[in-house]
């Protein structure tokens, strides 16, 4: 509630000041301040101009993001330009699974991060609500499916079979791993799946895939990441071998308010 009218009385040129007004001003005043807000502190006319405004902080490389007053906003962008292209194939990390299933998110070494979608967020306070929000999209190339017999011409009528056969196999799987200071945690609602393409014949297996995630975020520290599983059905299975991941978009809205 406002302070006393009765205590903060105009003072003008000749009246005198002695101790305990100013005391009791001072300790009026502190109740107003660290007290509750009431209706009547408020002015019902419009009072908030550019100077109440706290302008946002703008922050590029090498973690490109906006410090507001109620919420951070932490962003990362990569084009469909080749040379942002991200990729995967069995060099670079897999796991040899000839019959796919679900991988193991506790093993954290399986699942590979995507160059552009991980953020380590510092928060000042505890039980921050956060919003993590991604796209990109993900096509497998290079593999060989057409099988040439010796000597004799391509087998035209079983190779269409084997490049539909291709195009219903998972080569990755991602999802979004956050760490607030336990060790990661794999969040299954953001789970997506690439499949081959059949040596390019499948269009179709050209996926842009999207997510968006709530999180509860801790004091200090925390890491989130989107990551790969890249999936080797044989040790000398050629159908299915590059990943692209082009087009990649992450965002994490930090909200304090």
């Amino acid at each position: 509630m406002p302070v006393k009218p009765s205590i903060f009385t105009t003072v003008s040129d000749g009246d005198t000041l002695d101790a305990s007004d100013i005391k009791d001003r001072a300790t009026d005043l502190q109740r107003f301040v660290n007290g509750q807000v009431w209706a009547d502190d408020l002015s019902t006319t419009a009072f908030v101009d550019t100077q109440h405004i706290v302008r946002p902080e703008f922050y590029g490389s090498p973690s490109p993001r906006v410090e507001g007053v109620s919420s951070d906003t932490i962003y990362r962008k990569r084009t469909g330009n080749i040379l942002d292209t991200h990729y995967r194939h069995e060099g670079s990390g897999s796991e040899l699974m000839p019959s796919f299933e679900s991988p193991d998110t506790s093993d954290i070494n399986l699942w590979q991060p995507v160059d552009g979608m991980s953020a380590t967020i510092h928060c000042h306070e505890a039980g921050v609500a956060a919003l993590c929000l991604g796209s990109f999209m993900a096509f497998e190339r290079g593999g060989v499916v057409t099988d040439f017999a010796k000597g004799h011409e391509s087998k035209d009528y079983i190779n269409p079979y084997r490049r539909a056969n291709v195009a219903g196999k998972i080569i990755a799987e991602f999802m979004l791993f956050v760490d607030t200071g336990n060790g990661p945690v794999a969040q299954p609602r953001t789970r997506r799946r690439v499949f081959g393409s059949g040596e390019n014949q499948y269009r179709c297996r050209h996926m842009n895939h999207s997510f968006i995630q709530e999180l509860t975020l801790s004091e200090g520290e925390n890491k989130i990441s989107y990551r790969c599983f890249y999936r080797l059905s044989g040790i000398d299975d050629r159908r299915m071998v590059h990943l692209y991941l082009q087009a990649r978009n992450f965002v994490v809205d930090v909200l304090y308010r």
